[in-house]
């Protein structure tokens, strides 16, 4: 807080905040007097108490557990309150009278065990009180004058903080200046994590690329050491696949990956588990098809940087003008130069039926080497130059190893001090061991690892005294000594994963026949599955990710399928019109396979459709019904081109009225046709019949007057016919007559 300044006004509260101020006043008071009052009537019935952590102390002897002649033993002890603060305590500093006999003795000796350990205090402290929840830290200091640290011989020495009932075991070693210098070499993998996809997507790359970034801290902490780097190479791919498009930060990280001039080796794509491959009765481990299906042509339209900047393109990759150029497969997983045919298993996976299926890999220029753990060893042997029926097999130092992860996995620092301590002093024991051969370490895969402690774990291998740098492939070179590995521990569910997933990936393999390039499936179910079976899923988390994979496999399989209802058939020449339904990204060809046992109806039975990327596309059917009517039941199936059945088959029912209108109406022209045809013919037979009337009368006109009316029967009216005697000559009228005066 800061003092007003001089001759500056008085800041007045407000009203609000002076009445609140009155009332918490009023409360504390009422709170304070209610207590005796309450307690001397009621009892409160007890509140349940909460879950409890107890008080952890920790010790972490300085300069990495190395006690040289002359140096003050100095120990750095920090208790970490649990749920309830802790007081002042007072600790004490003992030292072991005589040297742990070998690493079995000084494993005992962390966990807990005393047995044969023969300890002198040779110093006190106390550490102040700790709040819950907090650290308190102090260090213990003995003079290098002390008795009981003079004229130490070299050797592995417990070392004991204790208090207030709690303890902190450790060590210090003494180490053998005289010795000769024993070569060692650490392999440092370069992973990203469990994933279930095939890829990094570019935000995860971003983030993990950045200043702050795991991968970033990777490279950080082998820069400047002699590190083996152990590479997965789908690290690398996830950045060139995105071309142009791939962050800076992880193309600055790509630069600088292949700038290292560190050894290195690629891992199986994903870190892939390979013991568990070729149990499952593969011959070779699982590698990647394509990686087509993460490439977008815009992000390939011009030289892409994550491409061209760091790695050689592919000579025999060439595209057309004004075409996108795609990287190749090798290019996209091109991790720099490399040693081949390395392999890691996962710790104490391989047995000697892995070794000898992996020692197949090789050729005589470039021979397989499967780094194996001492513990999987017969005998326990550690040095690292070793061979199992004739294949080389680099045995790193379990021991060393566990001691480096666990270094390299703790971010506090007196802890990561302990662990760095006792990997001190598990090398002290590997260096006696090895003679004058090398040794090899280890630090496993993790995920929890800080920039500061893989640097400080790299560290310590660079400074331990009696120790010099070498590399995997100096050791892989020494002159190596025959072997035999234990029986390893088989996960039989873990295999049984394995085939499940091989099992899909070839339904896949056929499913993806409907696609004009089936490798941008195909290609994404290979990286996905060497995703889901990287070593570092384990237990419950393994089990799942394989799961979730299956049931994404299953949603692929379902996602091209037929969606139709049933139909009411009016006309024979009326289609059915099902949709074919495509949920995949990209456009497909399928078949429609289409099959009636009933005679009512006539269908094709294979039409061929080209259906959208993610859409649903209408296709015809052509049908004929037949003159008949009811329900005729239709089956549906969709079908690739090469045969494979698509999607899950559908019945639809198809109501067909073959056309009684149609048949109505030509009934109808039929009857018309019929009745127009008998009049003609009436008509025509007709005309005939008086054309052979006329042909039969001699005179026709005689009995017909030109006026049309017929003549008069000279007897219609009953009288006979006259005498011609009778009858008056008719006056001729041409006859002029005479004229009269």
């Amino acid at each position: 807080m800061t003092s007003p300044p001089s001759g500056s006004p008085v800041p007045r509260r407000s009203l609000t905040r002076r009445l609140l101020a009155t009332l918490v006043a009023g409360a504390l008071a009422l709170g304070v007097s209610l207590p005796a009052s309450a307690s001397a009537t009621t009892t409160p019935s007890p509140s349940p108490s909460a879950s409890t952590s107890p008080a952890v102390l920790s010790a972490a002897p300085a300069a990495n557990g190395v006690l040289r002649p002359g140096d003050t033993l100095s120990v750095v002890v920090t208790v970490t309150a649990g749920s309830a603060a802790g007081p002042a305590l007072p600790l004490g500093l003992a030292i072991g009278s005589a040297g742990l006999a070998d690493d079995a003795a000084l494993e005992r000796w962390l966990s807990g065990d005393a047995t044969g350990v023969t300890l002198q205090q040779v110093g006190t402290g106390t550490v102040d009180a700790t709040a819950s929840g907090a650290q308190s830290t102090t260090t213990l200091s003995v003079p290098a004058t002390d008795p009981a640290l003079a004229n130490r011989a070299p050797g592995v020495y417990p070392v004991l903080v204790s208090g207030a009932g709690l303890s902190a075991p450790s060590v210090v070693v003494v180490p053998s200046e005289a010795a000769p210098q024993t070569p060692v070499a650490v392999i440092v993998p370069v992973t990203a994590g469990p994933l279930t996809r095939g890829l990094l997507s570019a935000n995860e790359l971003a983030e993990l690329t950045a200043v702050d970034g795991a991968l970033s801290a990777q490279l950080d902490s082998v820069d400047g050491t002699s590190a083996t780097l152990a590479v997965d190479p789908a690290i690398p791919a996830a950045i060139r696949v995105l071309g142009s498009a791939a962050p800076p930060t992880a193309v600055a990280w790509l630069q600088r990956l292949l700038a290292l001039p560190n050894d290195r080796f690629a891992l199986q794509f994903g870190d892939a588990d390979i013991a568990a491959q070729l149990r499952a009765g593969l011959t070779a481990p699982l590698a990647p098809t394509s990686l087509q299906n993460y490439m977008s042509a815009a992000d390939f339209a011009q030289p892409a940087p994550a491409v061209s900047a760091v790695s050689t393109p592919d000579p025999s990759a060439s595209a057309t003008p004004g075409q996108p150029a795609y990287p190749s497969l090798a290019t996209l997983l091109d991790i720099g130069t490399a040693t081949p045919n390395v392999f890691w298993p996962a710790t104490s996976s391989a047995g000697a039926d892995t070794v000898a299926g992996l020692g197949t890999l090789g050729t005589a220029d470039d021979p397989a080497h499967v780094l194996v753990a001492s513990t999987s060893v017969t005998g326990g042997s550690r040095q690292a130059a070793a061979n199992v029926g004739g294949v080389s097999t680099p045995v790193y130092d379990a021991e060393v190893s566990r001691a480096l992860a666990d270094a390299a996995g703790q971010n506090d620092t007196t802890r990561r001090g302990a662990s760095l301590a006792a990997a001190q002093g598990y090398l002290a024991f590997a260096r006696i061991a090895a003679g004058a051969q090398p040794v090899l370490a280890v630090v496993d895969r993790g995920t929890d690892r800080s920039r500061i402690s893989l640097r400080a774990t790299l560290g310590l291998l660079g400074t331990a005294p009696g120790f010099s740098s070498t590399t995997l492939g100096d050791v892989a070179a020494q002159p190596a000594s025959e072997v035999s590995l234990a029986t390893p521990v088989v996960d039989d569910a873990r295999v049984g994963e394995v085939r499940d997933l091989l099992s899909d990936e070839q339904v896949i393999d056929r499913f993806a026949s409907i696609l004009d390039r089936p490798e941008l499936l195909t290609g994404r179910e290979r990286a996905e599955v060497l995703q889901v079976l990287s070593v570092s899923w384990t237990g419950d988390a393994a089990r799942q990710a394989v799961a979730d994979h299956r049931a994404s496999t299953q949603t692929t399989l379902d996602s091209v399928g037929i969606l139709s209802s049933d139909f009411r058939l009016v006309s024979s020449s009326a289609p059915l019109r099902p949709w074919v339904r495509n949920d995949l990204p990209w456009p497909v060809t399928v078949v429609l396979a289409v099959r009636t046992n009933d005679a009512r109806l006539r269908v094709q039975e294979r039409t061929t459709v080209e259906a959208q990327a993610s859409a649903n596309t209408r296709m015809e059917v052509p049908v004929e019904a037949r003159i008949a009517n009811g329900e005729v039941n239709v089956d549906l199936q969709l079908l690739s081109p090469t045969g494979v059945v698509i999607g899950s088959p559908q019945a639809v029912d198809v109501e067909v009225r073959a056309e009684w209108e149609n048949i109505g109406l030509v009934v109808i022209i039929a009857l018309i046709v019929g009745f127009l045809t008998l009049g003609v013919v009436r008509t025509v037979a007709r005309r005939r019949k008086t054309r052979s009337d006329e042909a039969s009368d001699p005179d026709p006109d005689a009995d017909t007057p030109t006026d049309g009316i017929g003549l008069k029967d000279q007897h219609a009216d009953g009288r006979a016919d006259a005498d011609p005697d009778d009858v008056d000559t008719p006056i001729d009228t041409e006859t002029p007559q005479e004229s009269r005066p």
